[in-house]
């Protein structure tokens, strides 16, 4: 059932949002700690490095090993003496520009990332001692700690997406299970009123036959049970059709049939209905479109176009009535009507069950079923139906996918 399928969605969509928040939240901070940890041990480091005396090739910073040289120049910037094995060689031109560059610098301490080295700055003597550090190390760990963590939080988010789906079945079977009832329910009740229905029909029709009756409101009486049995007979009946409709929607519809003979046949149907009501009925059907479905359906939902089409159009008005291929292996059928146009934002509820508007497409009768029956019949067929207002026409558009050929 569509409205399970769509419970499941939101369902998984729900979950999913908030373990993304949280699996994104838990590794920002992890990465954040991490690199303000490791800024942190670099910058001590440097200060270490700064004050000590002598120093060894490689300074353990934790259990990191972080190579390093020092600088020392004197009052006039020029370089006296370098200590440490790690570095350019003493007297080059690498280490000159590196060490004009640190003394330039407006701040003690900073990083050089051409050089990819961080660089501390203290006074020693009359000139200075500057210690450079390489980073390179520690930005090739945190590219590994970026990428590993990507990778865990893939793996992690794609394990929750499975367990999600998977308890979604678990999460709305409650709700299928109760949604079916209710259309089995909806089934029953309407296959059961149209027996007494057809009797209190019947037993009406035999008073009225039988001779006058005794007066006027005996006679309006008799009218009206005959009319208000008639009315309901016809909501049971649409109520029954919808169920059924529904109930058989995942049902595989297996033969083909011509749906160029099903439109032109509704059309002609309907040409009387609509010259009665002083109304226009026009038509343009390619021929030879065949798709896979039920020929009774199909005429079902011609009829419920139509006959809406006839209703909200107003005297004199238009009704047109298209079929032709579409992109694809695709079929759109239009079916428009002059008349009031139909809001934007009701567009989509008149296909609901017993919706009625506000408007003056509220005046007619009807039990705002047909349009829900139209839409479960397309769905049904695997097509897609949807309603446009513009130009003072309302067009119901239904788009389906053809058979490749006859069975």
């Amino acid at each position: 059932m569509k409205e399970l399928k769509w419970l499941q969605v939101k369902f998984v969509l729900s979950n999913m949002v908030m373990v993304t928040l949280v699996i994104g939240l838990a590794f920002l901070a992890v990465g954040y700690f991490t690199k303000t940890r490791m800024e942190q041990d670099n910058e001590q480091f440097l200060w270490k490095a700064a004050a000590a005396e002598t120093m060894p090739e490689f300074w353990e910073a934790g259990t990191v090993r972080a190579p390093y040289f020092i600088l020392i120049t004197d009052g006039n910037d020029e370089i006296i003496g370098v200590e440490g094995q790690y570095g350019p060689e003493p007297e080059t031109e690498d280490l000159k520009r590196l060490a004009a560059q640190s003394l330039s610098a407006a701040e003690d301490g900073g990083l050089l990332e051409m050089y990819q080295l961080r660089y501390l700055r203290r006074p020693f003597e009359s000139g200075y001692r500057i210690v450079y550090m390489d980073t390179s190390m520690g930005e090739a760990f945190a590219e590994r700690m970026w990428r590993n963590l990507g990778l865990i939080g893939l793996a992690v988010w794609l394990a929750l997406f499975a367990v999600s789906c998977l308890l979604s079945k678990w999460a709305v079977a409650p709700v299928g299970q109760s949604i079916r009832r209710e259309k089995q329910f909806v089934a029953d009740a309407s296959h059961e009123l149209k027996t007494p229905l057809t009797v209190i029909m019947a037993n009406a029709q035999l008073l009225a036959e039988q001779g006058p009756p005794a007066d006027r409101d005996a006679a309006r009486w008799l009218e009206n049970i005959g009319q208000e049995a008639s009315q309901m007979r016809r909501l049971v009946e649409e109520m029954l059709l919808l169920a059924r409709s529904e109930a058989g929607g995942n049902d595989r519809l297996k033969g083909t049939c011509d749906l160029s003979d099903v439109v032109i046949e509704s059309v002609l149907s309907f040409e009387a209905v609509f010259y009665q009501g002083n109304k226009e009925l026009r038509s343009d059907v390619e021929e030879g479109i065949r798709i896979r479905g039920d020929g009774g359906q199909l005429r079902q939902l011609m009829k419920i176009f139509l006959d809406n089409a006839e209703k909200y159009s107003p005297e004199g008005g238009r009704a047109t009535v298209r079929l032709a291929r579409g992109n694809g292996r695709r079929a759109r059928l239009t079916v428009a009507n002059t008349g009031e146009p139909i809001p934007e934002e009701k567009r989509k509820e008149i296909f609901e069950r017993f919706y009625r508007s506000d408007g003056s497409r509220s005046d007619k009768k009807g039990y705002g079923l047909g349009l829900a029956i139209a839409k479960s019949i397309v769905e049904r067929h695997r097509g897609a139906v949807w309603a446009e207002s513009s130009d003072g026409e309302n067009r119901f558009i239904v788009e389906f996918r053809t058979a490749e050929r006859c069975r």
